[in-house]
């Protein structure tokens, strides 16, 4: 195996990581909030003080690569997430549960932005769905782990607690691999150039935060709407929200798979209508069975939209912006990872937990239309994004 493959394959065992916690936590949180307690809705205040700390990680990226190589900044996110990780499984008190969750933002955000960056540059679109269906398979595997532990009498504790021992190890493979990862403009101090005007930029960024905030509520929200609003058992309920993050990973993996083949415009166009429908069916309701399927239908569209479109990036504002817009993009998809599921939180402690259907497919149109206005301002700017990319 070269130098460039075993990097690779590192990368993409830290985002099945990656996917974890989030996942763990949603389907965790009822019982740990009973723990604490606290309601369901103050869920939204650790996904906002994660997501706060994972945004201003990946908005700093192209600074702090200009200091500190990629591989160390990978090794001390692994090791960050591992004392955020024990914290959550040993402590009794909210507010060092609050407090440890800024070192595991501040880790997703920095393992998260160089991944994206490097394989932007370094590698095609399978690369880019591998990486990121493995993100999915760790949120589809964290959710099962949990359901687990919970059928066997276990604590959610044990569960962190494993989480905790996988980051040292990841920590260990970074280190492995650090001198072969590096980023553009790595060590350099001047400002790069960037193509593509500031408006496309802009919304760019935009259709990163929308999109983010639909999936990342989506899984946040999904099992607390299942159980309290739709009265789905906590089994079926936990076993759904795996299969919608297992759809996910479907999706990437297919990705991964056909990604030279793919139309990168169409597909994203297609999916985030996938993703309205599917939400649409699950605030519908008819029946179980149907709910369950819309979140699946949402879980499988998700998936292409957001390697995709970190795969356009260099064509559109080239080479040496890149870290700096991925940086940029990715921390709008946390802040709104932390701020989308917080509003909904009140919106549920205010209205019941049958708002969040609601919420959810009128975040998803809203995407739906952003996603096409990027795609329409993107080829009008003549920027290679309406190619097939290999």
């Amino acid at each position: 195996m070269n130098t460039r493959t075993r990097s690779l394959v590192v990368l993409i065992t830290g985002f099945v990581l990656l996917g974890m916690p989030g996942s763990a936590l949603s389907v965790a949180w009822p019982e740990m909030a009973d723990d604490f307690g606290r309601t369901l809705g103050d869920l939204g205040i650790l996904v906002l003080v994660v997501g706060i700390a994972y945004a201003a990680a990946s908005f700093s990226i192209g600074r702090l690569s200009a200091l500190v190589s990629a591989g160390s900044l990978l090794v001390v996110a692994a090791l960050a997430g591992a004392v955020s990780l024990t914290a959550y499984a040993l402590t009794d008190t909210w507010m060092v549960l609050v407090l440890a969750s800024i070192p595991l933002g501040l880790s997703g955000g920095l393992i998260d932005s160089v991944g994206n960056g490097f394989v932007a540059v370094n590698a095609g679109p399978r690369a880019m769905g591998f990486i990121h269906a493995a993100f999915g398979l760790g949120a589809m595997v964290a959710p099962l782990l949990i359901t687990a532990l919970a059928a066997v009498g276990l604590s959610w504790r044990v569960g962190f607690a494993g989480l905790a021992a996988a980051e040292v190890a990841i920590a260990v493979a970074y280190l492995s691999v650090a001198a072969s990862i590096r980023l553009p403009m790595e060590g350099e101090r001047r400002q790069p150039v960037r193509e593509g005007s500031r408006s496309l930029l802009g919304l760019s960024v935009w259709v990163f935060f929308i999109y983010a905030g639909v999936e990342g509520s989506t899984g946040f929200w999904a099992y607390t709407l299942l159980t309290e609003g739709q009265g789905v058992s906590a089994t079926l309920a936990g076993v759904a929200v795996a299969a919608h993050w297992g759809a996910l990973f479907a999706s990437r993996l297919l990705l991964g798979f056909a990604g030279d083949r793919v139309e990168p415009n169409l597909t994203v166009g297609v999916s985030s209508i996938g993703i309205v429908i599917g939400l649409a069916l699950l605030w519908w309701n008819p029946s179980v069975i149907v709910s369950i399927a819309g979140l699946l239908v949402a879980g499988f569209a998700s998936g292409p939209i957001f390697p995709l479109e970190v795969l356009l990036t260099p064509g559109r504002f080239g080479t040496e912006f890149t870290a700096h817009a991925v940086g940029y993009q990715l921390s709008a998809a946390t802040a709104s990872i932390a701020v989308t599921p917080a509003v909904i939180g009140i919106l549920v402690n205010q209205r019941g937990p049958l708002v969040i259907g609601a919420a959810l497919t009128v975040l998803a149109v809203v995407m739906a239309i952003s996603v096409e206005a990027l795609r329409l301002v993107s080829a009008r700017e003549g920027a290679p994004a309406s190619e097939p990319v290999t």
